[in-house]
C-alpha cells in the first residue's frame, strides 16, 4: 500500500495488504460490511490455522481467535485460543489495532469507506496504559501529519511499531525538548532525538500515554 491516503470524494477506497507467515500489526482502514467483523473484512480469503490477536485493554493481554473453517464443526469458522471452541468473528473496527498471524502468506483487499465524513473528525481517548490502536482515516506517513494528527500526546508518551523482520518493538517517546531544542522524538533510551515515526495504511502500534489523553484526527473537506 502506498503512504498516501486512499480515501475519494465520495469517501470510498480500497488497500491492499501483504501479509507473510509472521505477526504483523495492523488495523483495518474502513468501514467493512455491516460490523467490520473479521468474516466481513477478510471474507474466506484466511489460510485455515490463521490466529488474530486482539488486546483486552481492561486486562493487558491478548485475546486469540483461529480462523478455522469446520474445525469447530459444519459452518463454524471462527474458533477461541484452544482452537477447538466455535466463537463469533472478531471485531475489527477502524482505529482497532490487531495482531494476524497468518497461516501462510496472504494479500487481502480492504474495500470500504472512510470512517469519517469529510469535513468531521474523529475523536479517541486513549488512557495511561497500553492501547492497542491504528488511524481511523486511511491514511499514511508522519504520525503528527494533518490527518493523522498524533500531536497532543503528553511528554513522555510511547509509541511501539512492530518491527516484522526482526520480530520486535521499536520503542519511540514523544517528549519535546528533551533531547535538545527543537527535538520533539526520541529513541528508546528516552535522550537519543529521532524521526518523526511514520506508519503505512493500515498499520497497527500501541500507545503508552504518560496520562489520559484525546486523539483526534480530523477529515478536511478541502
Amino acid at each position: 500500500s502506498s503512504q498516501a491516503q486512499v480515501y475519494s470524494q465520495n469517501i470510498v477506497g480500497y488497500a491492499n495488504l501483504v501479509s507473510p507467515s509472521s505477526f504483523m500489526m495492523m488495523t483495518v482502514p474502513f468501514q467493512i460490511g455491516v460490523s467490520n467483523g473479521a468474516n466481513e473484512v477478510f471474507g474466506n480469503n484466511l489460510p485455515a490455522g490463521t490466529q488474530l490477536y486482539t488486546w483486552n485493554q481492561a486486562g493487558g493481554k491478548f485475546v486469540i481467535n483461529y480462523y478455522d473453517p469446520g474445525a469447530g464443526g459444519p459452518g463454524t469458522t471462527w474458533l477461541m485460543a484452544d482452537d477447538g471452541t466455535p466463537t463469533n468473528p472478531p471485531i475489527l473496527p477502524p482505529g482497532k489495532g490487531f495482531f494476524l498471524l497468518a497461516a501462510s502468506p496472504v494479500t487481502n483487499t480492504f474495500a470500504g469507506t472512510v470512517a469519517v465524513n469529510v469535513g468531521s473528525s474523529n475523536v479517541m481517548a486513549l488512557p495511561s496504559s497500553f492501547a492497542l490502536v491504528g488511524s481511523v482515516i486511511s491514511a499514511g506517513g508522519a504520525v503528527t501529519n494533518s490527518l493523522i494528527n498524533l500531536t497532543n500526546c503528553p511528554p513522555g508518551t510511547q509509541l511501539y511499531l512492530w518491527d516484522q523482520t526482526h520480530g520486535k518493538y521499536i520503542i519511540d517517546y514523544y517528549d519535546p525538548g528533551a533531547g535538545g531544542p527543537g527535538t520533539t522524538w526520541l529513541m528508546s533510551d528516552d535522550g537519543t532525538p529521532t524521526n518523526t515515526p511514520s506508519i503505512t495504511i493500515g498499520q497497527g502500534f500501541f500507545l503508552l500515554g504518560a496520562s489520559p489523553f484525546n486523539w483526534q484526527e480530523n477529515l478536511p473537506a478541502n
